[in-house]
């Protein structure tokens, strides 16, 4: 087995293990029986169980941030459909890492000063991409400061709602491909939503 594979049933592990049973709930014993791996591979590749998390972090938020950069900073956002897409790019994100996203959103709802200091750099920049969205839409819409900060809010939550609350549906569609199609419905349903705001 290479060095690569059992590095990635380990980070594999890892984030399940995390998603069912938290942070603290997750023992090394229990992410390297899960991954069929000795547990001195943990040491090897990550130091320990907060290394693991901090090398899982990095590698969910710097590829998704730098989609965020390409999609908002670098390209106007000047119609409808502009708007749309950021949003389908960033739902699809969130839902290819599922689990990790799902972790994610709870661990910040909790008390652990670790998770929130871990978090706090990447959410602040996702926060950043996502006003600098809002602000660029509702310019057009002549929005005051006011609206926008709702508009912003109303945003921001409907993006992570199907990863907030995502035991209550993920059940119905975890056993095969259909979870695609509960967020292509989902994606389809946000752009009714917001589509009567952005009229041309």
């Amino acid at each position: 087995m290479s060095k690569q594979s059992s590095r990635e049933k380990i980070m594999n592990a890892a984030i399940e293990l995390f998603y069912y049973n938290g942070f603290n709930g997750t023992s090394i014993r229990a992410i390297t029986n899960q991954a069929n791996v000795n547990v001195s591979l943990i040491s090897y590749y990550f130091k320990n169980k907060q290394g693991l998390l901090e090398q899982a972090t990095v590698d969910y938020y710097e590829y998704y941030l730098e989609m965020l950069e390409s999609l908002i900073d670098e390209h106007p956002i000047s119609t409808k459909d502009d708007f749309l897409n950021v949003i389908k790019e960033i739902i699809h994100y969130k839902e290819k890492h599922f689990q990790f996203t799902c972790f994610i959103q709870r661990e910040l709802t909790l008390d652990n000063q670790f998770i929130r200091e871990l978090f706090s750099t990447y959410v602040a920049k996702e926060t950043y991409y996502f006003k600098t969205l809002v602000e660029k839409i509702t310019e057009r819409v002549q929005a005051n400061k006011m609206e926008q900060e709702a508009f912003y809010l109303q945003f921001k939550s409907l993006i992570n709602g199907p990863f907030i609350y995502g035991n209550e549906w993920k059940r119905e569609y975890e056993w095969d491909d259909s979870r695609g199609v509960f967020i292509q419905s989902y994606i389809n349903l946000l752009n009714q939503w917001f589509s009567p705001l952005l009229a041309e």
